[in-house]
């Protein structure tokens, strides 16, 4: 699942694992979701971006919802455990807006609510990587479209920008530089 960037062999293991994760026969079974939590925390990094943003995220956020749910106390540390490894790997991709919103805060929200029963100190790692998250969400929808421009453009150095003008200018100047630019070398 690291390395793999084959759409029909992605598409098999996303419907292997999809029927682990959604089947109710297998919706009991603790050691495979630990499994599958952790095969995600440690895949999900270095995955194909759009697997990670479509399978693996929204699934991690089901599984901390359902872990909310989780009656056995120690299974609930456990599974909060596995996840909270899993997001802190994941924490550190890029991932757009919408899965952030849609996906991977809710997750870490449903997470908090387990670590504040168990562990305090996980508790406070969560509540920072949540508000960080929250800010990278209002520091997006903050910036204005051209706000990504000016920013392209500001790293740029004026030298660039001049050796990069001159260069043009010296190709419009003469008419016959200017059409070999477009020439293909042989």
């Amino acid at each position: 699942m690291e390395t793999v960037t084959q759409k029909e062999l992605l598409e098999r293991v996303k419907m292997q694992l999809a029927s682990f994760l959604e089947d109710p026969q297998y919706q009991d079974q603790h050691s495979l979701h630990i499994e599958i939590i952790r095969t995600f925390g440690r895949v999900g990094p270095n995955a194909e971006p759009r697997f990670r943003d479509e399978f693996v995220l929204p699934h991690l956020h089901k599984l901390a919802l359902g872990n909310n749910g989780q009656t056995a106390e120690a299974k609930r540390m456990d599974i909060a455990m596995q996840l909270f490894e899993a997001y802190s790997a994941l924490s550190c991709c890029f991932i757009s807006e919408d899965v952030l919103v849609n996906h991977f805060l809710p997750g870490l929200r449903c997470l908090r609510v387990d670590m504040e029963q168990f562990s305090s100190e996980y508790e406070d790692i969560l509540s920072s990587m949540i508000k960080e998250c929250e800010q990278k969400v209002e520091n997006r929808t903050s910036q204005e479209p051209q706000g990504s421009m000016s920013i392209a453009a500001s790293l740029v150095s004026e030298d660039t920008k001049t050796k990069f003008l001159s260069k043009v200018g010296q190709l419009t100047t003469s008419g016959a530089m200017l059409a070999n630019v477009f020439q293909r070398k042989k």
